[in-house]
């Protein structure tokens, strides 16, 4: 299993900074050399990085070139192999937009759907809402006919009652 390190532990097996490792990468990547990246954006460290910044280191000790030199003759030599390393990862780029692509097309396709749906149950609640209005409105006017029933039938009663009680009360 290869060996993934983060700067830390790269520039510890190096023997450097971890401030002057970044330095290195950032001279790399402006020459074009790639490095992973981890969940927090962090620069992952393989092997065959760590030996590409130890050829850089050995070639400004041994041969007196400067960072920028160093790292385009690194860069430059490494940009074979990740031409080869990059393109399965093009392809697979590639494979994930298209998969993208389809399931954006599928959500387009899902969101027309339920705005559709939306619009026939919106008509459903305003079906629903003036049948509750007029049930509400047919209550109402059935409680007033049953109180003005109720009234004449107290009138009524109210009206016997009179007669009724006063003759009771004149036989007694």
């Amino acid at each position: 299993m290869e060996k993934v390190l983060y700067t830390s532990g790269a520039a510890m097996e190096l023997g450097l900074g971890v401030s002057t490792l970044r330095n290195y990468a950032v001279v790399l990547e402006s020459k074009g050399y790639y490095f992973e990246r981890g969940p927090n954006n962090g620069r992952i460290f393989r092997e065959k990085d760590i030996s590409q910044i130890q050829e850089m280191i050995e070639r400004m000790t041994r041969d007196g070139m400067t960072v920028d030199q160093a790292a385009e003759i690194t860069a430059g030599q490494s940009g074979k192999i990740e031409v080869l390393v990059a393109a399965p990862e093009e392809q697979d780029a590639k494979l994930n937009i298209d998969k993208l692509c389809e399931k954006i097309t599928l959500l387009e396709e899902q969101q027309t759907n339920l705005a559709e749906i939306n619009k026939k149950l919106a008509l459903q609640v305003e079906r629903l809402t003036e049948k509750i209005e007029d049930r509400e409105r047919d209550q109402q006017l059935f409680d007033m006919m049953e109180n003005a029933r109720n009234r004449k039938k107290r009138k009524g009663i109210d009206f016997l009652r009179s007669f009724t009680f006063s003759d009771k009360k004149s036989t007694i």
